[in-house]
């Protein structure tokens, strides 16, 4: 599962590209050149929008060992658990507060029958699911809410629209949300007791759910029904009219967008949605996008065995998620007849999976489908990303990585009474200052890198959920993204950066348009190999440090950024 040190130094050596890259960071940061390589101007009074805390949401799925093992453990496990789910699950989950978790896929959701998760486990239905592999169904609805409420976090469940009528949509979320003894308040009949609600309560949770985010389907172009964008459409009109209401707040419904950069989906999907004017429901837009690279590297790229090249073209490629997120922003919003009206708001866009999708190699076990080891190159891709999505704000409204634990893209990978946490983890705990702060334009000056393989041709397979694009010429030289957020009579600003360059630092000079820089302070993820990764035996392999931060001139302040390295700095601004 793990290669040992030597023997990745031995690979990184092959490389002439890498191996300065090792010279160079072994030069103390104070011996290295203060010539300035790049500006990062920052605009305080051009805000973009407030960064909505659920940009950094999660997704777990019946996938491998990311259910049964990753959060599942069983209330007789020896593994620490809080009723049967794994305590260091929970742990990492509240480290990086979860806002959303998002399940039962994914693929496996149109394949899923709510009801076979209820009631007395060892009565419960033992089910095939979509990957292949069978479904005890021990973790079901229940232990999902469960889940939620140790962690601190809001449910997104997302139904199943392939192999379901209707009415079992409508039903899950009367079981969910309907209040004890209580009908819909849509309702003009006299108060009587709920069914499903009593049988809620029957089996272990008389108060309701509240799930208001519910997404509409997975995938319908593809694993969810293989369905044109048209009927696709005619289905979520269907699965959505008039279904019950319990609150203030109406639900929030989500529509299965594209895979990837498809804007024709988008742009039929719409175009046929509109053609009713009952469209109240719809409140945001899925998005799917996995980032792998060119020459068929899902089928045989390797999480741990990469060469610069390849290393350049994966961050290039996870940098088109700005363009993705453009496109069907665009392509949302000019359609005739798409204008806000009454009753409607924008509809907004949740990109509930992404992340980096490697070849096999690198499972905890063979049955751990899609399991892969997470090295220092995911950590920039997921800054990368993040930044992407701050620098739009306005548009992104929920994101979930794809997956928490134990798949693609995780944070946290866990085999019986082993876990480790991931580079990514570290990401997204560098990165919570943004969370609920007003994004605010700021632009990166710095000379863009040439990728490697920029001209080489995409060859995805025929596997249609890497959602790759055209090749991409240059990756940005140094990219990030900055928030503002009120702290007692004064201002902090929450500055990240990516520097993706193998072997150079960059030396940039920070400024703010109309306000100065009085203080700063920062931490730093970097690594001397940028293969380097964490694993049961080396857990602290790769974690974040304090960043060695100067002192403000004149208003503005110089830093240098490692080579390799995912930086967040916090300005105290005057």
């Amino acid at each position: 599962m793990t290669q040992n040190t030597t023997s990745r130094r031995r690979f990184l050596q092959n490389s002439a590209l890498a191996a300065s890259a090792l010279a160079l960071r072994s030069i103390p940061l104070s011996s290295q050149s203060t010539e300035v390589d790049a500006h990062i101007d920052i605009m305080p009074e051009e805000p973009i929008g407030t960064i909505s805390p659920e940009i950094y949401s999660h997704f777990i799925e019946q996938l491998g060992g990311v259910i049964y093992d990753g959060v599942w453990v069983g209330e007789k496990s020896k593994i620490a658990n809080q009723g049967g789910i794994r305590s260091s699950f929970i742990e990492m989950m509240r480290a990086v507060q979860a806002p959303v978790l998002r399940w039962p896929g994914g693929c496996f959701a149109d394949s899923y029958d709510w009801r076979d998760g209820l009631g007395a486990r060892d009565k419960r239905p033992a089910r095939a699911g979509f990957w292949d592999q069978q479904d005890s169904n021990h973790y079901g609805l229940h232990e999902f809410m469960r889940t939620c409420r140790l962690i601190g976090c809001k449910p997104y469940l997302a139904a199943n629209v392939r192999t379901q009528p209707a009415r079992d949509f409508y039903q899950e979320i009367e079981y969910c949300n309907a209040p004890a003894g209580d009908l819909p308040s849509n309702s003009a009949a006299p108060p009587q007791p709920d069914a499903l609600a009593a049988l809620r309560a029957t089996n272990g949770d008389r108060e309701p759910f509240n799930v208001d985010l519910w997404g509409v389907g997975n995938e319908s172009w593809g694993c969810g029904g293989n369905m044109t964008a048209e009927e696709y459409a005619a289905a979520f009109r269907r699965y959505t009219a008039w279904v019950p209401s319990y609150g203030k707040d109406p639900l929030r419904f989500v529509a299965v967008g594209p895979n990837g950069d498809d804007v024709e989906w988008t742009t039929r999907l719409f175009k046929s949605l509109y053609e009713n004017p009952e469209r109240r429901h719809l409140w945001g837009l899925s998005i799917h996008y996995y980032t792998s690279g060119s020459a068929a590297r899902f089928a045989d790229g390797d999480a741990l065995k990469f060469n610069d090249g390849e290393y350049y073209d994966l961050l290039t490629r996870g940098s088109l998620m700005e363009k993705i997120v453009k496109d069907h922003w665009s392509a949302m919003g000019n359609l005739p007849g798409t204008s806000k009206g009454p009753g409607q708001p924008q509809v907004k866009l949740v990109v509930d999976e992404w992340g980096a999708w490697y070849g096999t190699g690198t499972a905890l076990a063979p049955e751990y489908n899609l399991s892969q080891q997470s090295t220092m190159r995911d950590a920039l891709l997921t800054g990368i990303t993040f930044d992407i999505f701050h620098r739009h704000a306005d548009k992104v409204a929920v994101a979930a990585v794809a997956q928490s634990v134990n798949c693609i893209h995780s944070l946290m990978l866990a085999q019986g009474d082993r876990a480790a946490l991931t580079p990514t983890f570290h990401v997204f705990k560098m990165y919570l200052p943004h969370r609920g702060a007003q994004a605010v334009r700021a632009e990166f000056t710095a000379p863009p890198i040439p990728n490697p393989l920029g001209d080489t041709p995409i060859q995805v397979g025929g596997n249609s959920y890497i959602g790759e694009l055209a090749p991409v010429k240059t990756l940005a030289g140094l990219s990030g993204s900055a928030s503002i957020a009120t702290q007692g009579r004064g201002k902090l600003l929450t500055l990240t950066v990516v520097n993706p360059h193998l072997t150079k630092p960059i030396m940039a000079e920070i400024g703010t348009r109309g306000a100065k820089i009085s203080a700063a302070t920062g931490s730093v993820l970097s690594s001397h190999d940028i293969h380097d990764h964490n694993d049961f035996e080396h857990p602290d392999n790769v974690k974040p440090t304090t960043a060695v931060v100067g002192t403000p001139s004149l208003g503005r302040l110089r830093h240098s950024f490692p080579p390799g390295s995912v930086t967040s700095l916090q300005l105290t601004l005057i």
